[in-house]
């Protein structure tokens, strides 16, 4: 397990909720590249009894193919799962197969890039309401986790649902850029050394954001780590390039 710097206050939310004595249903929002997977993956490691990504753009038919894999994944078996016809059959799957491993600990269910399953006409938001109203929610050892980089969709669909879904959530954690702080502690921790003034540089061209900030190599100055990751052609934070007529 890697060691997640700072995300004090998210890791104690996360830490209560599996401690508690009820069934949880936790939303985690925030922009991409915010840490949000690696948050949940890392803090409830030893817990993840099933996780299925959302495909972008991708069918209703290969999401479904994409649920049995993962489902096949979790069980470890090597049989491939033919894959359920709608998401109510594939909830109604999740829920015989938790049954076989819930015994005494937490487990936890991490539905992740939640907007992406949710294709049109596909009935997820519907089948995903009724699984947690009638199951989920009255299995004290289950922890569902949802993440979601469209925040708005998050908050409009999960958090503030008014359909099978309304006043469900039960912790919300909304993940944003690390402080100044953490992120001179997330360089130090790569072994990058820099003095206070390179390392507020650094925070103000990346944001704080932990995926842009793994882009800094030790022995590099601040001046360099932007230069590289701003204006060379193939820079991470490369936004625009000129047009070659």
């Amino acid at each position: 397990m890697e060691i997640i710097i700072g995300r004090e206050e998210e890791k104690t939310i996360l830490s209560d909720a599996l401690r508690s004595g009820d069934a949880e249903l936790i939303a985690v929002y925030g922009r991409r590249r915010i840490g949000k997977t690696f948050l949940i993956r890392n803090h409830y490691q030893k817990y993840i009894a099933f996780e299925l990504t959302g495909i972008h753009e991708a069918s209703l038919k290969d999401q479904l193919h994409n649920f049995s894999r993962s489902l096949q994944g979790a069980m470890g078996i090597a049989v491939t799962l033919a894959s359920p016809a709608n998401w109510i059959d594939a909830f109604g799957l999740l829920s015989e197969y938790l049954k076989k491993v819930m015994k005494k600990e937490p487990v936890v269910i991490l539905l992740d890039e939640l907007p992406w399953l949710c294709t049109p006409k596909s009935g997820f938001l519907q089948a995903f309401g009724h699984w947690w109203n009638t199951w989920a929610s009255r299995q004290p050892l289950v922890k569902v986790v949802v993440c979601g980089s469209a925040a708005s969709w998050i908050i409009r669909n999960i958090i503030n649902d008014r359909g099978g879904l309304h006043n469900r959530v039960t912790q919300r954690i909304r993940l944003l850029p690390f402080t100044l702080q953490e992120t001179e502690r997330f360089l130090q921790h790569h072994g990058v050394k820099l003095d206070r003034y390179q390392t507020l540089q650094i925070y103000m061209a990346m944001g704080g954001v932990p995926q842009y900030l793994k882009q800094v190599q030790k022995g590099e100055s601040a001046a360099q780590t932007i230069d590289k990751c701003c204006f060379t052609q193939n820079g991470m934070l490369k936004t625009c390039q000129q047009t070659l007529t």
